[in-house]
């Protein structure tokens, strides 16, 4: 079994530097404990409430005992598997299967292909949906 100074010594370190690393290590502990508490109450009331908000609501404590960084509150959150996975917005726009005539696509390759000799031959188009808060345009 080896001591305290016999480790540091071999790892050229003071002892004051052991403890004052082991005490920081513990307050980070104790530290990290508190503001997972506190996501886990604020969770409890709002699942879905992001890290970002959750950072200014730490950091809004009137004790300010629960300050942490942002990046930090990411690590952290993500260490332990508390992020809140990001919804991306998809909106299916295309309904293929409806009773309507579609017409063949003619740039396809195939036996009705059409190739484009001169400018304004052929003529592509698209349509873009615009986001309203009755639905799409």
């Amino acid at each position: 079994k080896i001591t305290v100074t016999r480790a540091c010594q071999f790892l050229g370190h003071s002892r004051q530097a052991w403890y004052q690393y082991n005490t920081r290590c513990n307050k980070r502990q104790e530290h990290h404990a508190q503001v997972l508490d506190f996501v886990a109450r604020t969770r409890s009331r709002q699942p879905r409430i992001g890290t970002r908000k959750l950072h200014y609501l730490l950091n809004m404590q009137t004790d300010n005992t629960l300050n942490i960084g942002r990046d930090r509150l990411f690590n952290l959150l993500g260490e332990y598997r508390l992020l809140v996975p990001v919804k991306r917005a998809y909106h299916k726009t295309t309904n293929s299967h409806h009773r309507f005539y579609r017409h063949p696509n003619l740039l396809k390759p195939g036996p009705e292909q059409v190739t484009a000799l001169e400018p304004e031959q052929v003529w592509v188009a698209d349509i873009t949906y615009l986001p309203l808060r009755s639905g799409t345009a």
